[in-house]
């Protein structure tokens, strides 16, 4: 698996100078770089550009590469401005249906509902019974994501295995990632045995793919163990500068670490880089807030709405600050209008928070004269 891009194309704006380059190409070469650049804006979660960069890619070679087309949808799932959702679906039986991949049908069992239950089950046990590890792996993500945790588990360690002391496949960070959500959630997993060898490996061959190295951050994190977070993303930042996510991460870790100078420069570098960054924001304030400084706090709150005005679950962290400093009518106008327009999932999320639990009573406890009525 090759998936190295030139140093030279690792800012977002030399990778879409890059693309936009190539766009008008119809070679297969082409083809290459652009479901590389696609790929990697979908990890650093440039979607729009993503989409269009890997859509390009596609046309000019369908079959070649069948997780592109996986890239593709997720850039259609993650997005949050729009009703993408049947978009990524879409992409992905489409993809299934252009090249016939084992790969993509293992990728789709994780978000297929329904159906005939034997018929699922036969197409597990036949992807199971697959050779290739990319599969096996794409089936272990899948089964993790349809609640069945330690038969994933047993799959992508089984899969780990046949791999070659220098070999690397596609599916090797899902490995990755799973196992450390799973650890994550309370499973006995050593990620320094079981997964750091294999990041090493990944970004050994693969210097330039962000997401592996996002992987490293992400892991260190689990495990709590902020200087080795800070230092990953310092490792991180010198190849990819302007890389928004890894500088929240950076800041994050600094506050643990009990630097709030250097967290708060972070935050902000973070929110210049990606000025719609709400997350970036949401910790920047709760910081401000925490160190007592609740005017900055509110400035800084208030401007999600500014930045990133359809981001509504934005809109439902500042309900929650200004709840916390008594502007409970403000407060309790933004959380209605806010969850109204909310996606069912991100619904299912505020109402499994403590504040969003508050608002959620409050609102049902001023609507109930009117339902008894």
């Amino acid at each position: 698996m090759n998936t190295t891009l030139s140093p030279a194309q690792n800012t977002i704006a030399e990778l879409l100078a890059t693309a936009y380059t190539l766009l008008p190409n119809n070679d297969k070469r082409s083809a290459e770089h652009l479901g590389r650049i696609g790929t990697e804006l979908e990890s650093r979660s440039r979607l729009a550009h993503a989409r269009a960069i890997l859509e390009r890619a596609i046309q000019i070679d369908p079959l070649g590469h069948p997780e592109w087309y996986l890239s593709l949808a997720f850039a259609h799932f993650r997005d949050v401005t729009g009703s993408f959702a049947a978009d990524g679906e879409r992409i992905i039986v489409d993809g299934i249906e252009e090249t016939d991949s084992d790969y993509l049908k293992a990728s789709y069992l994780s978000i297929l509902e329904g159906g005939d239950g034997s018929d699922i089950t036969e197409m597990i046990e036949y992807l199971a019974a697959s050779e290739d590890v990319s599969v096996r792996f794409a089936l272990g993500h899948s089964l993790l994501w349809r609640g069945e945790q330690h038969r994933a588990y047993t799959l992508l360690r089984e899969t780990v295995d046949l791999l070659g002391d220098d070999e690397v496949a596609v599916g090797l960070d899902s490995y990755c990632g799973a196992l450390n959500w799973m650890r994550g959630q309370g499973m006995d997993i050593d990620l320094k045995s079981e997964v750091l060898p294999y990041l090493e490996r990944l970004i050994h061959f693969s210097p330039n793919v962000y997401n592996f190295r996002a992987l490293k951050i992400q892991m260190y994190q689990t495990l709590k163990e902020y200087e080795h977070v800070k230092n990953a993303a310092l490792e991180t930042l010198a190849v990819f500068p302007d890389e928004e996510t890894t500088m929240v991460a950076l800041a994050s870790a600094y506050e643990k670490l009990g630097d709030d100078d250097r967290a708060i420069l972070w935050y902000n570098r973070a929110v210049g880089a990606k000025p719609s960054f709400a997350r970036a924001r949401v910790m920047l304030g709760k910081l401000y807030e925490r160190l007592g400084k609740q005017d900055v706090a509110e400035q800084v709150f208030r401007e999600i709405g500014v930045a990133y005005p359809d981001y509504y679950a934005g809109k439902i962290e500042i309900a929650y600050f200004l709840r916390r400093i008594g502007k409970h009518s403000e407060a309790t106008s933004l959380f209605r209008y806010a969850y109204d327009h909310l996606k069912t999932f991100e619904k299912a999320s505020v109402e499994q928070h403590p504040d969003g639990k508050q608002f959620m009573a409050e609102m049902f406890s001023m609507d109930l004269p009117v339902l008894m009525r």
